[in-house]
């Protein structure tokens, strides 16, 4: 018969003070309890753990094996339930969150970063996505969170704004335009456009393609591509200009000169969840995450 744990308890506390009046204090019993546990534990083993005189009380051989087991089953015993009840509280465990395009040079590090610094021992597992994905991946469970630019939700998704920038000019560095402080919308009129499918991020194709409108032309798209980055990769290779969020500056890409526009739209993104999501982590991401809304002065 295996012992149970208040034997294996009773006999850690003695064999670290080798005195059963001392060991039942510390485990506040009397000594006859103790003594009897003691007595049933070497039965169930069939090995004499102790050593006992008048004058003092040893581990046998067998006694200090089983007595360093013993420690470290109880160790491992106390971890899996702290960790157990830390997990149950969110403060261990994982979570995954998917992002897209160009939130990994914008909105996505300080969510990380503020998330990381208040709950270090949550692994967090990230994946970029097309927007067009992203629904599918939250739905199904696997992913926890996204960050992507506002979309027309399903139900059972919520969203919060975490981050906004304005649009800028992106140009050839040998463009023309490109000595100019502060690009005027209206001179990409007849510009070989480079832009994104409106599959792929709705809201920002739409962004775009209304700030050309609203400066009196349709964009002259020559080529589309799923990525930000990839635009611009494209732009500095002399194939077209585009409008992106002006974070993509931080590409620092040679061949590529960003330039603000005047009365630039805004770009959001934000985080989606699926309200049903049962991750204890969860919640303490979206604090997080209202945050950094705050400290974005976005409230």
């Amino acid at each position: 018969m295996l012992p149970d744990l208040r034997q294996l308890r009773y006999f850690v506390t003695l064999g670290e003070t080798l005195h059963f009046g001392r060991a039942a204090a510390l485990l506040h019993i009397s000594q006859p309890p103790l003594s009897r546990q003691i007595a049933a534990l070497e039965e169930s083993l069939g090995v004499m753990l102790f050593q006992r005189s008048s004058r003092q009380v040893e581990l046998t051989v067998a006694g200090r094996h089983f007595h360093a087991q013993a420690r470290r089953l109880l160790a491992d015993l106390e971890q899996a339930v702290q960790g157990t009840r830390a997990v149950h509280r969110g403060e261990q465990g994982s979570l995954r969150l998917d992002f897209t395009m160009a939130a990994a040079w914008s909105a996505l590090p300080p969510l990380i970063k503020a998330y990381r610094r208040d709950f270090p021992q949550v692994e967090v597992q990230l994946g970029e996505l097309l927007p067009r994905e992203l629904d599918d991946s939250l739905l199904a469970g696997r992913c926890d969170v996204g960050l992507a630019f506002p979309w027309q939700r399903p139900a059972g998704l919520e969203y919060l704004c975490v981050h906004r920038e304005p649009l800028c000019a992106v140009l050839p560095a040998e463009h023309p335009l490109a000595q100019e402080e502060t690009v005027a919308v209206a001179d990409l009129a007849g510009e070989p456009f480079i832009t994104l499918p409106a599959a792929t991020a709705p809201a920002l194709h739409a962004l775009v393609a209304g700030c050309c409108r609203e400066h009196g032309f349709e964009p002259k798209v020559c080529l589309e591509t799923h990525l930000q980055q990839t635009i611009v990769n494209l732009v500095a290779e002399g194939l077209g200009v585009s409008l992106v969020p002006r974070s993509m500056g931080k590409m620092q890409l040679q061949g590529a000169a960003f330039r603000p526009i005047a009365a630039p739209p805004l770009v959001e993104q934000g985080i989606i969840w699926a309200a049903a999501n049962p991750n204890p982590c969860l919640p303490h991401f979206l604090a997080c995450a209202r945050q950094v809304r705050r400290q974005a002065g976005l409230d």
